[in-house]
């Protein structure tokens, strides 16, 4: 079972990685917007049309905005998927390495099926071995 401080060490990991992906995407969607608004190219005249929407700022802008939530929520479930697995597969190595495998130890001895005399359990190979007739059941 994972330890609270294990636990809690990887939340803060976790809250990390959070920090850094909403840093970056609010970076991104900051320059969409300043791309977007200040891309604007206002044309101010006295005659028709009287200004001029820049489409391909706003365009450029909207795009951006949308990267900045994109790696904003990938970044988040990234880490959250990393940091998890990381833990999972720690506790699995720390389980598996403290059981030991257990070796059948039968009440009583099997004898060779060709009539010769009890079998001997060799560790080494895990199998029965017949002395008499020099094979392994």
């Amino acid at each position: 079972m994972v330890s609270w401080g294990r636990a809690f060490k990887a939340a803060l990991v976790l809250l990390a990685f959070l920090i850094v992906w909403g840093l970056i995407g609010t970076i991104i969607m900051f320059s969409g917007i300043f791309t977007g608004l200040f891309g604007q190219v206002f044309n101010i005249s006295d005659e028709p049309p009287y200004f001029t929407v820049n489409w391909a700022a706003l365009g450029a802008g909207a795009i951006l905005m949308i990267i900045g939530i994109v790696i904003i929520m990938l970044g988040s479930w990234a880490s959250i998927f990393k940091i998890f697995t990381e833990l999972i597969v720690e506790e699995v190595r720390k389980i598996l390495s403290t059981t030991t495998p257990v070796t059948p130890t039968p009440t009583t001895t099997p004898t060779c099926p060709k009539g010769g005399p009890p079998l001997t359990y060799v560790q080494q190979y895990q199998r029965w071995y017949c002395p008499t007739c020099r094979e392994y059941q």
